[in-house]
């Protein structure tokens, strides 16, 4: 019988976000698998749990590279669910550790998916976390949405100007990983009149924590791989 595999949302970056049913997993399971984008680096979502896991829990560094170059990463996640399957044929239960909640652009996905045709008797189960963009709208006091608004989850936008087809719909967006076309997204948000009801949040929860209201500001800058811009609608302030 194979072991059982999780999927674990840590939250995004504060220990203390940690839900009590991933802090139950994680200190169960024998085999913490984590992902890492460089040989030898530590993954975050592993600095995460590692106040709460155990001196004898196996840590299983799965090479999980930044790269857009689609084959070269369904090489990387065909290894990675390989070496997860390893473990699950010995009977071994494994966590797979990822930043924000499993369900929502996480690498995690893929690997399931690929557990789900190459071990179909292993047992599945995703654990939800906290994403970075809830903790933020928390830190910030700010409502998300009200009533029946609407609000837009966006991910890397390769083109920036496809925010003008969006903004005139959702009153609510999460621009998520802005740091490659920040100065381009600012610009658009501009243009629209809605910079200035927007902010640039960076590593919430973690160390270097950021906000700033002033988008422009930014403009020229390297701005943080993790780093987010909630937009409000300018009727809704």
């Amino acid at each position: 019988m194979p072991g059982k595999f999780y999927g674990l949302g840590v939250g995004p970056g504060d220990p203390e976000l940690l839900t009590l049913k991933a802090l139950r997993v994680l200190q169960q399971v024998p085999v913490i698998a984590v992902p890492v984008s460089q040989r030898g680096e530590e993954s975050l979502a592993f600095l995460v749990a590692r106040p709460y896991l155990r001196p004898e829990q196996e840590i299983l560094s799965l090479f999980m590279p930044m790269s857009r170059d689609r084959n070269y990463l369904e090489r990387a996640w065909d290894a990675a669910a390989g070496e997860l399957i390893e473990k699950l044929k010995q009977g071994l239960d494994v966590a797979f550790l990822t930043l924000g909640d499993a369900s929502l652009y996480s690498t995690y996905s893929y690997l399931m998916e690929r557990i789900k045709i190459w071990l179909p008797e292993a047992e599945i189960e995703t654990v939800p976390g906290i994403t970075s963009f809830a903790a933020a709208a928390a830190r910030l006091n700010l409502p998300l949405a009200k009533g029946d608004e609407l609000l837009a989850i966006v991910p890397l936008l390769k083109n920036p100007e496809e925010l003008t087809r969006l903004l005139p719909i959702f009153p609510n967006l999460v621009l998520m990983k802005v740091a490659r076309q920040y100065d381009a997204i600012v610009r658009v948000l501009q243009e629209s009149d809605r910079a200035k009801y927007a902010v640039l949040v960076s590593r919430c929860g973690q160390d270097g924590e950021y906000f700033s209201r002033n988008l422009e500001a930014g403009i020229g800058k390297k701005q943080d791989y993790l780093s987010l811009i909630i937009v409000k609608g300018a009727e809704k302030q």
